[in-house]
């Protein structure tokens, strides 16, 4: 593993937060907030010092990835990225250390559990956040098309598309390219669903805030409580449509300008699936009240957790349940994602099949593609390392001082990346009132969650164990 393939593009990193804390600090002056504006500063000099220097250093170097060296760039940019972006946290005095990291590590995993509401902060902090979040959610699909579909070329669980072209021995090759797409595909839908939000009654502070929380999937607002308290119906159509588009997988909008079937992808009939069964649970559960179940079934399936309504949670086993299955592959969303279970409700039927007729040779296959049994394998590994981290959580966060009702709830909001989920899970509960323990418990959780837990081990073994 060359050095320069994990410095240079975690250096370019660096200068890229640095720049987006410059323009945050620009925000706070148009916020009415001249103040905060020298915190979002530091973070910008400390971005670009380290990160021009180290670009600079490297110029002439080559640099080259395999798909698991760039695992490891993934993770250390998960773990430094959030240290740099907690500076403004911690030097507005709202936030002490943990609690800045903590804040931090949420917003750029996309997790969205916050630690104090809007209406106590200013409002270039809720930015921030709103900015992590959007910035996290672009990095995990990046991540996906880059990385995870050089490492899991051979399952077809995971859509083959022209951003999808990686070389597995130099992933970085084809990063820029892939990086450019992606880039003005999501910056394009997210300039869309804010000015539809203008245009719905918002000032532009509140729709952009909402913009960036909904396609990420981070579930941010510029206030507290469930959205129908602060936006009309439209706008709320307008989060739920920004969820919804967060939660499929991005190369599918790419794929779209070109091919219009690329609209009957399998990962949008399992979403469909995923909101339509929380839905009937949530309306048999609280009948009635037939739009706000819709919506609370969106935003708990896409991971956002935008809360609704002022009551807790109904079902929540099964809302729990669909979190940690999370949306497409390739998407905002954290949990396993649907295609991977989709496969294994494949692989369900022909053991079924099988069973009932020993005789049959039924061939296995997902997306048009042969499914080998190496694949169901992969994917059965994803599922056990998720649930063997849940169990693991849950009993470290025991130890931190929470119940075991608590812990398993707040592991598997961590873990799927849904923090409101465990404000929702029942009136009172809130992860200020955790213990700094039980939130440095959390941190690497979140981190897990969005590297989907198995890719996580991987990038720790590469790095530390492999020779």
């Amino acid at each position: 593993m060359a050095l320069a393939a994990l410095l240079r593009p975690l250096a370019a990193l660096w200068v890229a937060l640095g720049l987006v804390a410059a323009l945050v600090g620009l925000a706070a002056f148009g916020l009415g907030e001249r103040h905060l504006a020298p915190l979002f500063g530091v973070t910008m000099a400390v971005g670009l010092a380290p990160g021009s220097l180290i670009l600079a250093a490297t110029r002439s170097m080559p640099v080259g990835a395999s798909a698991l060296d760039a695992l490891v760039l993934g993770l250390l940019a998960w773990i430094t990225i959030p240290l740099l972006a907690a500076v403004p946290f911690y030097l507005s005095g709202y936030f002490d250390a943990v609690d800045s990291l903590f804040e931090a590590y949420s917003s750029v995993t996309t997790t969205g559990a916050i630690l104090l509401p809007p209406e106590d902060l200013p409002r270039s902090l809720v930015l921030w956040r709103a900015v992590l979040s959007w910035l996290g959610g672009f990095a995990t699909v990046l991540l996906a098309i880059a990385v995870f579909a050089a490492l899991d070329r051979d399952i077809p669980a995971i859509r083959r598309s022209t951003l999808l072209t990686v070389q597995a021995d130099d992933v970085l090759s084809h990063l820029r390219l892939a990086a450019t797409r992606i880039f003005l595909v999501y910056a394009v839908l997210t300039a869309i669903i804010w000015m539809s939000l203008i245009l719905t009654g918002n000032t532009a502070y509140e729709a952009i805030t909402l913009a960036f929380g909904s396609i990420s999937t981070g579930g941010y607002a510029p206030f507290s409580g469930g959205l129908d308290q602060h936006l009309n119906s439209a706008s709320v159509l307008l989060i739920m449509l920004g969820c919804l588009i967060g939660a499929v997988n991005f190369s599918l909008y790419w794929d779209a300008l070109r091919d219009r079937t690329a609209w009957l992808d399998i990962d949008l009939a399992g979403l469909a699936i995923l909101v339509s069964v929380l839905a009937a649970f949530f309306i048999i559960a609280s009948p009635g009240q037939l739009f706000q179940d819709i919506a609370r079934a969106i935003f708990v399936v896409t991971t956002a957790g935008y809360g609704y309504g002022s009551a807790e949670m109904p079902v929540l086993v099964a809302a729990i349940f669909m979190a940690m299955i999370g949306g497409a592959a390739g998407s905002t969303t954290g949990g396993i994602k649907i295609s991977r279970i989709m496969l294994l409700w494949r692989r369900m039927g022909v053991e079924l099949a099988t069973l009932a007729d020993p005789s049959i040779m039924q061939p296995m296959s997902f997306r048009d593609r042969p499914a080998p049994d190496r694949a169901l394998i992969a994917i059965w590994s994803y599922v056990l390392a998720f649930l063997f981290a849940l169990g693991i959580g849950t009993v470290l966060l025991t130890l931190a001082g929470l119940d075991f009702e608590h812990g398993f709830i707040a592991m598997a909001a961590a873990l799927a990346n849904i923090g409101p989920l465990y404000q929702e899970a029942e009136i009172g509960w809130d992860w200020e009132a955790m213990s700094d323990a039980a939130k440095l418990v959390l941190i690497p959780a979140m981190i897990l969650g969005r590297l989907e837990v198995l890719a996580a081990l991987a990038a720790v073994w590469a790095l530390f164990i492999r020779k």
